[in-house]
């Protein structure tokens, strides 16, 4: 009878492994779906912030007499679009890739919760062969 107490208990623990896993999976999802939606606030922030630069650019061209047409000026705004465009997918990077990390780990722990239910079946079965196999 103990025997049978100590297999439905192992099957238990791997149900319960494997709903640990699912309940981690789920949040990691979560977490790497805020990561992304940050990313593109951050991207959006970095986006205003090239658009303020060019403008700001701009009145000082202007107020210093010359033409937006100057090759100088002209360099300087494609300079200062280029930076932010990069900033802009800088962040949109990094986001991306740190959400697929979390997102990796999510199916790890996913993965990892489905074996170790497995095991405690292996578990369970091996028992059971032992007790009543003979």
């Amino acid at each position: 009878m103990a025997k049978l107490a100590v297999m439905v208990g192992q099957i238990r623990a791997g149900n319960a492994a494997k709903k640990a896993g699912d309940i981690e999976a789920r949040e990691l999802s979560k977490r790497a779906g805020i990561r992304r939606a940050v990313g593109q606030r951050e991207a959006a922030e970095e986006q205003r912030n090239a658009e303020l630069a060019y403008s700001r650019a701009l009145s000082i061209a202007a107020a210093s007499g010359a033409g937006v047409s100057d090759p100088g000026v002209v360099k300087l705004f494609a300079d200062l679009q280029a930076e932010g465009d990069f900033r802009v997918l800088s962040r949109l990077f990094v986001s991306e890739d740190e959400a697929q990390g979390i997102e990796y780990r999510s199916e790890v722990a996913k993965r990892e919760g489905k074996s170790r239910r497995k095991l405690s079946r292996f578990a369970a079965a091996a028992t059971f062969a032992e007790t009543f196999g003979r």
